[in-house]
């Protein structure tokens, strides 16, 4: 029996997925939190995908990996950086876990690629990519663009403008180029692809044939939810209006439909469908999809928080410009930090434990540990094991690591839960560690 793993098992495509796969399978779901599974062939592992280690253990003898995960809503209270740098952890533990658990086939949903003005939230897609491809593993990876479907996030959010806004204003981004595709064609396509050699190595657009822009979205959808609006079209593209009124009439979060309106400035490619997904594909038209909708609005469902309280993950994406390994650039941070805070942080180093003291104080702020990693990760990592500013002395962990053999450089504290009250935690150490992690990548890259 073929063990399949899939990460991001829980959302919207994954749960759909879940109910093509065939009995013949051996289902693992990658889940944040623990499920209870509705079918005998699946069976849900609680998992944290920014930790490599939980990552490796859920992959253990996995045959093909399915990677539907996307990271624009934050998992811990409070999160420092870009979602697309996220990406980029998870993606590398995701890969390097697959390396090490021999998986024989990668399967991977991106985004459809403008040929310009490619978004953060599009180009963290093709990130993705790259990190996957740089495991070597056989990879097939399904660009699409808008999914269909009751439920889905994007089609939630325009589902949602219609029956609560009386009209709209219709920004120039409104006559940008973009693609539908049904939920059950998409699912049908994955299954397809498992296993089948003629999809290994393949970059496959996931298309149906059909132009549209989003104004035409718009006009289908008011048309079969019998919606009267008032539409103007006024010749402004600017973004920051929009995701207000898409956050607050489409019931959405900003952490989620921000990255998404800055997608739809750019016209989405109109490709040739590959002859490869034709057969999969029974809906042709965005018409014919809403067809297969309920017309009642549904309930909001607010996302659920899964993380601990009081945890922080801050990641930074750092120029490597001389191409520095980890070790380099972890010890290029121990000897810089003290000066730039002028000596009123000092670091010491005694074997594998580094200390760092403020100035006249002689109990140390923040005591890390050094990890020897054996993991072939390309990274430097430090356990935080105690310290004034540290709540606990067994979670939280600072790395610097390399992603997609070496292309990217990140630095990153995960899980760390500070000593400080959270509102004063908040205002005063976590802006000043952001400030700092600022300041390092500017040296780095001068240096």
């Amino acid at each position: 029996m073929t063990n399949i793993t899939i990460a991001g098992a829980s959302g919207y495509v994954g749960r759909h997925l879940l109910k093509k796969m065939g009995p013949d399978l051996n289902i693992r779901g990658l889940s944040r939190g623990s499920k209870k599974a509705e079918q005998d062939n699946l069976t849900w592992v609680k998992t944290d995908l920014f930790s490599f280690k939980s990552t490796e253990e859920s992959l253990a003898g996995t045959d093909i990996a399915i990677y539907l995960v996307h990271s624009m809503m934050p998992s811990t209270r409070l999160f420092q950086g870009d979602f697309q740098d996220a990406d980029l952890l998870i993606a590398d533990n995701f890969a390097r876990a697959c390396k090490r658990a021999g998986v024989k086939q990668i399967i991977y949903l991106g985004g459809l690629l403008p040929e310009v003005n490619v978004s953060k939230h599009l180009m963290s897609r093709l990130e993705v990519e790259k990190v996957l491809k740089a495991t070597e593993i056989p990879l097939t990876i399904l660009r699409a663009g808008m999914i269909v479907g009751d439920g889905g996030s994007s089609f939630e959010i325009l589902k949602n403008l219609v029956f609560n806004l009386p009209g709209m204003i219709l920004p120039k981004w409104t006559k940008s180029r973009t693609q539908a595709f049904f939920i059950d064609d998409l699912v049908d396509i994955i299954v397809a692809s498992i296993e089948n050699s003629d999809f290994e190595n393949k970059t496959i657009d996931v298309v149906n044939g059909e132009s549209l822009t989003y104004k035409d979205l718009i006009l289908e959808t008011t048309n079969y939810f019998d919606k009267k609006k008032i539409l103007i079209s006024m010749p402004i593209n600017s973004t920051a209006f929009s995701k207000l009124w898409v956050k607050i009439f489409g019931e959405t979060d900003y952490e989620l439909v921000s990255p998404l309106i800055d997608s739809l400035t750019c016209d989405l490619p109109f490709p040739e469908v590959s002859p490869l997904i034709k057969p999969y594909i029974k809906y042709r038209t965005y018409r014919d999809m809403l067809k297969n909708i309920s017309t009642k609005k549904n309930a909001r469902k607010k996302n659920k928080e899964v993380f601990t309280d009081n945890t922080v993950r801050s990641i930074q994406r750092l120029e490597n410009t001389q191409n520095k390994s980890s070790k380099n650039i972890s010890d290029s941070y121990m000897s810089w930090l003290p000066r730039y805070m002028k000596s009123l942080i000092v670091a010491r180093n005694e074997g594998k434990l580094i200390s760092f003291y403020a100035f006249g104080i002689s109990i140390p702020l923040l005591k890390l540990e050094h990890i020897e990693d054996n993991s072939n990760l390309d990274r430097e990592k430090f356990h935080i094991i105690g310290g004034l500013l540290s709540h606990t002395s067994n979670t939280g962990w600072l790395e610097f690591r390399r992603v997609a053999n070496g292309e990217f450089t990140l630095a990153s504290i995960n899980e760390f839960v500070p000593s400080l009250p959270w509102y004063i935690y908040k205002y005063t150490q976590a802006p000043i560690h952001a400030h700092v992690m600022r300041s390092f990548g500017f040296y780095l890259n001068k240096k």
